[in-house]
């Protein structure tokens, strides 16, 4: 039974209609400033005070520490002590966590205490990788255009195999691909991640191991996404794998209308 009252008699039709439905999909289209991320914040208190859901089979993904932060916070505001289980956090902070948890022993040579680059940390590499290229690039070439290459093709879900064969065969590409092989590989002997691996090999793992992805999937049985919009290829294609449909399993989404923007 929908509640009359109580948390949700602050809000508007729209937003009620939206926090108030049943454990499932649900797609929330809106103008930025209208409310979304406490829209997602109340969908939350819904299925925890309402529909009885465990806050511990709830991920909530946000964009932003700050986003992440607020949602914390204002459920300790809604529902106190009754919140506590549930996992929020940024994408990337998400799957670090997961990483840090099963990435040893699965990916390579990983272990758990992996470090993840820096910005200079990342350039380092890369002007490691131009120097040993035995070939010149067919266009001038700096670490930072490097580093733009490999990580739209992280974004992408690419290896540098697979950037060959779906970015094409051309005199870039053999560059670039030759120099994104070496760039990882330097990564992995030093144990360490830049900030797309933390999704781009959350991915792989998921994706090769599906013991380790069942165990998420049985885990978070809600997934819910603030700027559900702004997720690039990577992002998207890892809440596809997260996703399971299964009778009583809820995904919960945010979304703004791209069109408002």
């Amino acid at each position: 039974m929908k509640p009359t009252k109580s948390l949700f008699d602050t809000l508007n039709p729209q937003q009620y209609a939206a926090v108030t439905q049943p454990p499932g999909a649900v797609l929330v289209q809106a103008g930025a400033g209208t409310g979304k991320t406490r829209v997602l914040t109340m969908r939350i208190a819904y299925l925890i005070e309402h529909e009885h859901v465990d806050p511990s089979t709830i991920l909530a993904l946000t964009f932003t520490n700050k986003a992440a932060k607020e949602l914390r916070e204002r459920l300790r505001d809604l529902l106190g002590q009754r919140s506590r289980g549930l996992t929020s956090g940024t994408f990337h902070a998400i799957c670090a966590r997961i990483l840090r948890a099963d990435i040893a022993g699965r990916i390579g040579n990983y272990t758990a205490d992996f470090t993840i680059y820096a910005e200079d940390e990342q350039m380092q590499v890369a002007a490691e990788a131009l120097d040993a290229a035995l070939e010149r690039p067919p266009t001038q070439m700096d670490p930072p255009d490097l580093l733009r290459h490999i990580s739209r093709a992280k974004s992408r879900l690419l290896t540098p195999r697979l950037l060959l064969r779906f970015g094409g065969n051309t005199p870039l590409y053999r560059f670039v691909a030759g120099c994104y092989r070496r760039y990882q590989r330097t990564l992995e002997r030093s144990n360490a991640l830049d900030f797309d691996d933390l999704i781009f090999l959350t991915h792989r793992l998921l994706t090769e191991h599906p013991d380790i992805l069942e165990q998420y999937q049985e885990r978070w049985r809600h997934l819910l996404v603030d700027e559900y919009q702004d997720t690039d290829r990577a992002q998207l294609d890892l809440l596809k794998v997260l996703y399971r449909a299964r009778p009583g399993r809820g995904r919960d989404q945010s979304k703004r209308d791209p069109s408002s923007s």
